[in-house]
């Protein structure tokens, strides 16, 4: 499971062989997890609370949502 990048809190991954939206984990130093779509940024699968323990790891996605596309692709084909 290729880690793209770490924040203070979590690590963002995306897993090998994954299908359907394309998306990435958060995986926080507390056991939260999460899924995430990179189109939309909505969380598909987990819970995080509280939310704001998020916002540096959806910033950094918000804005490199191409780079995380063309990782998905890479990493899961």
């Amino acid at each position: 499971m290729p880690t793209i990048k770490h924040f203070r809190h979590c690590r963002l991954t995306i897993y090998p062989n994954e299908h359907g939206t394309p998306h990435f984990h958060l995986e926080f130093t507390d056991g939260d997890r999460c899924s995430v779509a990179i189109e939309t940024l909505e969380i598909l699968v987990g819970e995080v609370r509280p939310m704001r323990k998020m916002a540096e790891a959806m910033a950094w996605a918000q804005e490199n949502r191409e780079l995380l596309l063309e990782k998905w692709k890479e990493i899961t084909q």
